[in-house]
């Protein structure tokens, strides 16, 4: 593989993990923010940003990242498996991917549905309660990937 090649996948690897993790984190605070004017603003338009930016950024960039890693890993000959740091991250992915699926797209649902007047505004609250949480958690595996590209612990 190209030298031209190999610096083209890694400028567009390391943008696929500026808006991949950036996307989760910058959601997770502009969310609280409409969370807490809930009473004033529609809170579902905030739900349905959540989803188009997770489909946009998060799937994408997501898939963005690990393509480019895998090409950058196969072109300068390293074994995804057997490369601890690479595996290690593959590993962090893998976990945020799941927490994702099973936590707070469930959530996200809740969060999308018509309407919550004062008597479903406690399942709205659970819902994001879960969410939020659950995102942050999430977060954790993301950060430790993002480390273990920069630091490449053996």
């Amino acid at each position: 593989m190209s030298s031209t090649l190999l610096s083209s996948l890694k400028a567009l690897h390391v943008l696929a993990a500026i808006l991949f993790v950036g996307n989760v984190i910058v959601t997770g605070i502009w969310t609280a923010i409409f969370f807490r004017a809930r009473h004033t603003h529609d809170f579902r338009v905030a739900a349905r940003a959540i989803v188009l930016t997770d489909w946009l950024f998060t799937v994408g960039g997501g898939a963005l990242l690990t393509i480019t890693g895998v090409s950058l890993a196969i072109g300068r000959g390293y074994a995804l498996w057997g490369t601890p740091w690479i595996r290690q991250a593959m590993v962090a992915l893998a976990i945020s991917t799941v927490m994702w699926l099973v936590l707070l797209v469930p959530a996200q649902r809740i969060m999308l549905r018509p309407s919550f007047g004062d008597a479903d505004d406690a399942r709205l609250v659970r819902a994001y309660s879960r969410w939020n949480v659950a995102g942050w958690t999430a977060t954790a595996p993301l950060i430790y990937a993002v480390w273990c590209m920069v630091a490449k612990p053996g």
